[in-house]
């Protein structure tokens, strides 16, 4: 079932009339200097006490990325910063540290477009940290349940923020509410403004997301897909920015291999190493490399308990038969679309790689997907973020060999055809709330695997992710 929501006018009103952002009296930051801007909010950071977080904004200042992130910062809208505390910057590995082109992208990572700030939540010290003394609102608690899939009705206070309760002046940032967050395995979802296309090839050119968590209602909030626990501390708010101190500096996602490797998924790796799949020029490719050459994927990745012997048996019996392991590899992913498990709505069916149909299902037990031979494996792991898409861990095989190449033609070219018009900016939650932009239900793939553009080339950096 969906979740449904109850907005007040008062957050119809900046939909219909768009958005409405707290400034101080007589400036337009859309038209103001972003060098000026940036200043004052180096200015800002160090009086809250983030010194490395404003020196590396400093460095940064003057790259195109540098330049583009800027220039939206100091446009008005809002948006939630997850800003590195003076250790997690110092502790930045030089092969970023010393490019300040690439360092300037893994900066553009720590912004979220939007204002996720829970207004619900009432805290004596603006934010979640070690020793902060919280208590989360029954309508907090009720709004992360829409992340499972659960019929609540979400207040407008919960996320439609437009600055307020926050600091206007330039001086220095005050305290400010934590951001929304579900609780595990629920996950929240924003869209960040790293768009590089050396670290992101996800579908509609859309920017890479961010994802985070509460391991409990009263719980640190976590940033996930980090090698180290990566958590947030008390929350400020400075003009149109809510800042969130974290403990370590965010490292984008990786490609399928890393995920792979990070999740220790060694079965599938196995699988997807013996496997050839047609490219979109006709030539046979490895699995894994026509995975990672697609622009926007949603991957379900069997856990190694999920290969038992019977399943370890029936893939021998299907060495032979390069068409079926090819169809069955294809029956685990979706070409051409991104689904976020906030968007893994209750029953409502997707296309594979294969052409078969993908049924999802959420409840208060937890989300499924169910292949084409009626298969149904548990989503155990949600939202393992990929350069060019999402892997979700399952804890069965989805044993289908079968496939359908028109049908599967047919979805990837209406897949490709909504990601070109695609235009929306989410601000908001992805898949759930105001300003989280919610995909049509049916996605689409390509028979090959591994068109859809976008892939090769991308730059290899000695950084990479862990998965939690």
């Amino acid at each position: 079932m969906r979740p449904s929501t109850t907005l007040s006018l008062s957050c119809i009103l900046p939909l219909l009339l768009g958005p409405v952002q707290a400034q101080e009296p007589g400036q337009r930051w859309g038209s103001s200097n972003s060098s000026g801007y940036i200043s004052k909010y180096a200015t800002a950071l160090r009086s809250a006490g983030l010194n490395g977080f404003a020196d590396t904004l400093t460095k940064i200042n003057g790259t195109a990325p540098a330049t583009a992130l800027f220039s939206q910062l100091a446009s008005g809208r809002n948006f939630t910063v997850f800003a590195p505390d003076d250790a997690a910057i110092r502790r930045i590995p030089a092969a970023v540290s010393q490019n300040r082109t690439l360092l300037a992208e893994y900066i553009s990572y720590h912004f979220v477009d939007g204002d996720f700030t829970n207004r619900s939540d009432t805290t004596s010290s603006g934010g979640r940290g070690p020793g902060a003394s919280q208590t989360e609102t029954a309508t907090a608690a009720q709004a992360t349940a829409a992340l499972l899939g659960r019929r609540v009705v979400l207040r407008d206070e919960d996320w439609c923020g437009g600055g307020g309760g926050g600091s206007n002046n330039s001086s220095g940032p005050a305290p400010n509410p934590p951001p929304f967050a579900g609780i595990w395995p629920n996950v929240t979802l924003g869209r960040t403004l790293l768009n590089a296309s050396a670290l992101v090839a996800l579908g509609a050119h859309k920017s890479q997301v961010l994802a985070w968590t509460r391991v409990s209602p009263d719980g640190n909030i976590t940033i996930l897909n980090q090698a180290a626990d990566t958590t947030v501390g008390n929350a400020t708010r400075w003009r149109n920015l809510s800042i969130n101190p974290i403990n370590n500096t965010l490292i984008p996602p990786g490609n399928l291999t890393t995920a792979l490797t990070a999740i220790k998924a060694s079965a599938l790796q196995g699988v997807l190493g013996g496997v050839q799949i047609p490219s979109a020029r006709g030539v046979n490719t490895p699995a894994v490399l026509a995975l990672q050459r697609a622009r926007g994927i949603t991957v379900f990745v069997p856990a190694n308990d999920a290969f038992t012997d019977a399943v370890n048996g029936s893939l021998q019996g299907l060495q032979g038969n390069a068409s079926a392991l090819t169809a069955l590899v294809q029956n685990h992913y979706i070409n051409g679309t991104t689904l976020y498990s906030t968007q893994l709505a209750d029953n409502t069916t997707a296309v594979s790689a294969a052409g078969e149909p993908l049924h999802f299902v959420t409840n208060a037990t937890g989300t499924f997907v169910a292949g084409a031979n009626s298969t149904t494996a548990r989503v155990v792991h949600p939202d393992v973020l990929l350069d060019n898409g999402v892997a979700h861990i399952i804890d069965q095989v989805l044993f289908a060999a079968e496939s359908d190449p028109a049908q599967a033609a047919s979805a990837y070219e209406s897949a490709t055809s909504a990601a070109a018009a695609y235009s929306t900016t989410e601000t908001g939650p992805i898949g759930v709330g105001p300003g989280g932009a919610r995909p049509t239900p049916l996605t689409s793939t390509e028979p090959g695997g591994g068109g859809g553009g976008g892939g090769g080339g991308m730059t290899t950096v000695t950084v990479q992710p862990s998965y939690r």
